[in-house]
């Protein structure tokens, strides 16, 4: 049986512009991965514009145009992995949910054995 190599994460926190279609709209809910993410487009030369969302939720918004979207999605790409978080946080959360798991395991066990027996 052949395996499928492992591919990157995708994200997907961009959208073309609702009203300029040459424009990509990269938006981020952290501030500090707002700022890297500017911060790389400085670096690598790509002009951009920077707003903010007027939706219930603050969103930080940065205009790319499609000439440099592929460089733009890229560099959002390391942004996001720079500051993306463990899924279950903490050592002690992590190791909490392992012995919660093996208790329910064992009692499914024992409660197999005492129904066989």
């Amino acid at each position: 049986m052949e395996t499928k190599p492992k591919t990157k994460r995708r994200y997907h926190n961009y959208e073309l512009h609702s009203t300029q279609r040459k424009f990509t709209v990269f938006y981020y809910y952290n501030k500090a991965t707002a700022d890297y993410f500017e911060s790389c487009l400085i670096e690598n030369d790509i002009p951009y514009e920077r707003g903010t969302g007027s939706d219930l939720v603050k969103r930080h918004l940065i205009g790319v145009h499609e000439n440099y979207a592929e460089r733009a999605k890229e560099l959002n790409e390391e942004s996001m992995n720079m500051y993306r978080r463990p899924f279950l946080g903490t050592i002690a959360i992590r190791n909490g949910l392992l012995i919660f798991m093996a208790f329910v395991f064992l009692l499914a066990i024992v409660g197999y054995c005492v129904r066989q027996g």
